[in-house]
């Protein structure tokens, strides 16, 4: 595993890792080392292998289980949340490094290739996808994420409570967002998601949609800074990192729940590394 967010050392899976692992209240502990299965689990997400194929090429485990016990301890995990708190701890203990001067929000699509939940059919990508909203900070990393949308829908569909609920999670962190700037591109343009930016004290930068006005929209002008927009290109490479963990490249998950939570575990390990 060449990618050093799919590497993780030894001590960094027992320092930081293990802590999150939850055990057995009662009967008998599991004769399986935690850390060994974990990397497995990171194996699959950095390669996009199938499941079956899980032993074949993987570095330094030597494991007495199968396949079977590497899947069933990770829609375990998905169940108990534990991705989730690992994305949300990491973020709460990297917040000092974060530039939240700048915020950036993007959609990225996956191909689907199974029947799975909140897929259709996306004309640009000429298949059926499912789309997530990302949110990153001034360099790209990302610091909070929507739900899984429907590939058919545009960027406005369900925006405003998705934005929300991301805003809530990161005060909740003690990341302080009054006066930050909200880059944009112009797919989110729209008068209702303006309002909600501006109502949570953060100046929205959204590239005006002119939507095949023929004569200028009147009123003031709004709030635009191009120097600032060109800043937005750092979600790039935030997409290009979460592009080298290929199980998110392609999504064959059929469940919303085992979907969103290879996102968790990627964003954990991108800041596990900032």
């Amino acid at each position: 595993m060449y990618c050093k967010y799919a590497n993780v050392t030894k001590v960094e899976i027992e320092a930081c890792i293990l802590p999150f692992i939850p055990r057995n209240k009662r009967g008998f502990s599991s004769r399986f080392e935690m850390g060994d299965i974990f990397k497995c689990i990171i194996h699959k997400l950095k390669t996009g292998c199938q499941w079956k194929f899980l032993f074949i090429d993987i570095e330094g485990v030597k494991a007495p289980f199968s396949w079977q016990t590497v899947y069933y301890y990770y829609r375990n995990w998905c169940r108990k949340g534990v991705f989730e708190m690992m994305f949300s701890v990491y973020l709460q203990i990297q917040k000092d490094k974060l530039d939240i001067e700048k915020l950036n929000l993007d959609g990225t699509h996956s191909l689907v290739k199974k029947s799975a939940e909140h897929a259709a059919y996306q004309h640009r990508k000429r298949g059926r996808t499912s789309n997530i909203l990302i949110m990153t900070d001034g360099r790209g990393i990302p610091i909070a994420n929507g739900g899984i949308i429907s590939g058919n829908h545009n960027d406005l569909y369900n925006i405003i409570p998705q934005y929300s609920a991301m805003i809530k999670k990161l005060n909740s962190h003690g990341i302080c967002l009054v006066n930050s700037i909200q880059n944009a591109d112009k797919g989110f343009d729209g008068k209702a998601f303006r309002r909600a930016i501006q109502r949570r004290k953060i100046i929205p930068n959204i590239k005006e949609n002119p939507r095949k006005r023929k004569r200028t929209k009147p009123g003031p002008k709004r709030y635009f800074n191009e120097h600032v927009y060109q800043t937005r290109f750092v979600n790039e490479r935030c997409f290009a990192w979460l592009d080298s963990f290929k199980t998110l490249l392609i999504r064959f998950d059929t469940s919303d729940m085992s979907w969103i939570n290879w996102h968790y575990l990627a964003f954990a390990l991108i800041l596990l590394k900032v």
